[in-house]
């Protein structure tokens, strides 16, 4: 019996060069994924940093809401390369009347509270988006914590032991913004938190909703020292 050795090593080639074709796009393809998510980490997380602020429906009844207004400013202040950041926000209530045609603010309720926060990695084509068109956007949802203190025992406490809320986050980002819905509540706190607000990144402008929120509700409080 003959054996065609040409036939034989031609079909092997034939493999081989089949097998090369289907491993080259996979070897791309997670290349590429390796590219985005170094490039998330790089660019994305360091975008978080900074401060952003909104004015947010008061937690008080319809009925004792009127003439007050809310606020919070959000200081993002740690970013790590896993997408986990840590911060802080200030959320105030103020009450605006009029005395003798003076207007007068009264505190209603003011706070400072720390966070632990986390956005999902998501991959997006590298192309042109309007800033200002929310469908546009690349969008991260994620998770922030609210926690009475990043100082605790840990050696004998967990993180849960210190949790105050829970909220979901969405972040819009060539808006620079950040849409918050609360989750769950862990425990009664002093103050109580809104259930849902938007905050938007500074960029020192002259009119932004930071400086709004500063000049309406705690640079008044301050002046008057109520805080």
């Amino acid at each position: 019996m003959e054996i065609n050795y040409f036939n034989d090593h031609l079909t092997f080639f034939e493999v081989l060069s089949a097998s090369v074709s289907i491993v080259t796009p996979l070897i791309l393809f997670i290349w590429f994924l390796y590219s985005q998510y170094q490039s998330y980490f790089k660019t994305y997380c360091k975008e978080l940093e900074g401060i952003y602020a909104g004015f947010v429906p008061s937690t008080r009844p319809l009925s004792e809401s009127k003439g007050i207004n809310a606020g919070i400013i959000l200081y993002v202040r740690d970013v790590d390369t896993k997408g986990f950041f840590k911060g802080e926000f200030e959320f105030g209530e103020a009450r605006l009347s009029l005395q003798n045609m003076i207007p007068v603010h009264s505190l209603v309720s003011i706070g400072i509270h720390t966070f632990l926060g986390k956005l999902k990695f998501e991959i997006y084509r590298d192309r042109i988006r309007h800033p200002l068109k929310p469908k546009e956007n690349r969008i991260y949802n994620g998770t922030l914590y609210v926690i009475d203190r990043f100082d605790f025992a840990f050696d004998t406490n967990k993180m849960e032991d210190y949790l105050q809320a829970e909220y979901r986050i969405i972040h819009y980002r060539e808006m620079k913004t950040l849409k918050f819905s609360l989750s769950k509540i862990y425990k009664e706190v002093a103050q109580k938190l809104p259930t849902e607000f938007t905050l938007y990144k500074s960029s020192n402008f002259a009119f932004e909703p930071l400086k709004g929120v500063r000049d309406v509700i705690f640079r008044p409080l301050e002046e008057n020292g109520k805080i």
